[in-house]
C-alpha cells in the first residue's frame, strides 16, 4: 500500500496535467479561429490588447501568487521592454524583429537589479520598495531625456516588424492578432506549463509557504528569488515589447495610475496563484474595460466596484466559481 500510493497520485496528477495542457491549446486555437471570423478591427483590436495583458499578469501572477514575492514594480518592467524597443530601433537602429528578441533579455537583467536589493528585505518592505521605483521611473524616463528616452513626448515612428515578407503595421490588426496569439500563449505555456511544474516552480512555492522550511530542504532562497524576478520581468518586458511594436509610440503614461490599476484588478478578479484565473481575469477586464469607455471617469469607479464585490463574494477570484458550483452539485456516492 506505501508504495502504490504514491504512484497513484503521480498518474492523477499526470492526467490532470494532460487534461489542463489539452484544454489550454483547444482554447488557443478556438482563439485562432476566431481571428478568422471576425471582421471588425476594433473587436481584433481588443483581443490584441487581451493577450498583451494575459502576458503581463501571467508574469506578474508568476512572482506574486506562485513566489510569494510582493513585487508592485511590474508595470515598470512592462515600461522597460516598450522604451527598450523604442531606443533601440529610433536610437540605435537596431532591426526591429532584433530589438523585439533583445527587450526580453535586456528587462530582465533590469529585473536582476530590482531583485538583488529586494533579497535584504521581507514581506511588506519588498512591497514599499519596489512600488518606490514604479513612483520614481516616470521623472527618470522625463529626466533622462539626453539617453534617448524623448522625455515627457516620449518615442514616436518605431518601426514595424517585418516577419517572412510581413509587415506588421499599427493597422493591420489581423496580422497582430496572430502574433500576439502565438506568442502570448507561448510564452504562457512556457510559465504554467513549464517552469511551475518543474522543480523551479516547486522551490517558488516551498519559499512561498514556508521559507525556513524550504531551506531544510536545501533549496536556495536567493538562487530562486532572483529567477522569479527575471523571468518574471522577461516575460512582462516581452508583452512591453509587442505594445511599443503594436502602437509605434511610446510615452511616460505606460506607467500611469490607469495601467497600474487594471493589472491589480485583474489579479484580483481573477484569483493570484490559481491557473488560469490571472489570464480569464486579464481578458474580463480589458473587455470590460472597453465597454466602459463611454463612461468616463465612472469607469474607474465601476471597476473598483467589481473589484470589492469579487474580494466579498470570491476572495478567490472567479476560478473558485468553480469549486462553489461542484459543492453544490449532489455527490454521487459507490453502491
Amino acid at each position: 500500500m506505501s508504495t502504490k500510493q504514491p504512484t497513484d497520485n503521480q498518474t492523477r496528477r499526470r492526467r490532470l496535467a494532460g487534461t489542463q495542457t489539452l484544454a489550454y491549446l483547444g482554447c488557443v486555437a478556438a482563439l485562432g479561429v476566431a481571428g478568422y471570423l471576425i471582421d471588425d478591427p476594433y473587436i481584433r483590436h481588443v483581443l490584441i490588447l487581451c493577450f498583451l495583458w494575459s502576458l503581463v499578469v501571467a508574469g506578474w501572477d508568476m512572482v506574486l501568487g506562485y513566489a510569494g514575492i510582493f513585487n508592485y514594480a511590474q508595470l515598470v518592467f512592462f515600461a522597460a521592454g516598450a522604451y527598450a524597443v523604442g531606443m533601440l530601433t529610433t536610437q540605435a537602429g537596431v532591426p526591429p524583429v532584433a530589438a523585439l528578441v533583445m527587450a526580453p533579455v535586456v528587462v530582465a537583467g533590469f529585473g536582476l537589479l530590482v531583485a538583488l536589493p529586494c533579497l535584504r528585505l521581507k514581506g511588506e518592505y519588498v512591497a514599499l520598495f519596489t512600488f518606490a521605483i514604479h513612483l520614481a521611473m516616470p521623472p527618470l524616463i522625463l529626466k533622462a531625456k539626453a539617453w534617448g528616452t524623448g522625455g515627457a513626448l516620449g518615442l514616436y515612428g518605431i518601426p514595424p516588424i517585418e516577419i517572412a515578407g510581413i509587415t506588421f503595421g499599427p493597422r493591420d490588426t489581423l496580422a497582430w492578432y496572430f502574433l500576439t496569439l502565438i506568442v502570448a500563449s507561448a510564452a504562457i505555456y512556457a510559465v504554467y506549463f513549464i517552469v511551475l511544474r518543474q522543480r523551479m516552480g516547486r522551490a517558488f512555492m516551498a519559499l512561498r509557504d514556508s521559507e525556513d522550511f524550504a531551506r531544510s530542504l536545501g533549496v536556495s532562497d536567493f538562487r530562486y528569488k532572483l529567477l522569479a524576478f527575471m523571468v518574471s520581468a522577461a516575460v512582462t518586458g516581452l508583452a512591453g515589447a509587442l505594445y511599443a511594436n503594436y502602437t509605434s509610440v511610446v510615452t511616460p503614461k505606460i506607467l500611469g495610475n490607469e495601467f497600474f490599476l487594471l493589472a491589480m484588478v485583474m489579479l484580483a478578479v481573477g484569483g493570484i496563484g490559481k491557473f488560469p484565473g490571472a489570464v480569464a481575469g486579464a481578458f474580463i477586464v480589458t473587455i470590460a474595460n472597453e465597454l466602459l469607455r463611454s463612461a468616463g471617469n465612472t469607469r474607474l469607479l465601476l471597476l473598483g466596484l467589481v473589484v470589492v464585490l469579487t474580494l466579498l463574494l470570491l476572495p478567490n477570484g472567479i476560478v473558485s466559481l468553480r469549486d462553489r458550483v461542484l459543492r453544490l452539485l449532489p455527490v454521487r456516492r459507490p453502491g
